[in-house]
């Protein structure tokens, strides 16, 4: 969500600042909010996901490891390529999305980041 302030220069709600974004290009955009989980917006709809609950530590890495998890989940589903990226169904985001909060949620329970393993992360 910071990220997306500055972008954006802090003008509108997230979903309007998402939506502007989406205008100049990409297929997804994706806000995450700590806590409070993240949301995805395509041009056909948004899906949010929780984050997971856990004793929080250190914060840094914890939207990278985000990341990370949702491009290796679709990575793993052998959806990551541009023309699978631009016409994923919000399930595959959903999953993928899941897999990325459950990755930052092992990250920031721990100091430094210091990002999961896959045994850390299975079963998906």
């Amino acid at each position: 969500d910071e990220d997306l302030e500055w972008l954006s220069q802090g003008t509108g709600s997230l979903d309007q600042q998402a939506a502007r974004l989406l205008e100049r290009g990409p297929s997804i955009v994706i806000v995450t909010r700590g806590a409070d989980g993240a949301t995805a917006y395509t041009r056909s709809g948004e899906v949010s996901v929780p984050a997971q609950q856990v004793s929080v530590v250190d914060t840094v890495g914890a939207g990278d490891t985000f990341n990370a998890g949702f491009m290796f989940d679709l990575h793993r589903a052998g959806k990551l390529d541009t023309k699978a990226v631009s016409t994923l169904a919000m399930a595959d985001i959903e999953r993928a999305m899941k897999t990325g909060a459950k990755a930052a949620a092992v990250t920031v329970s721990r100091a430094g980041a210091n990002p999961p393993s896959l045994a850390e992360i299975e079963p998906l």
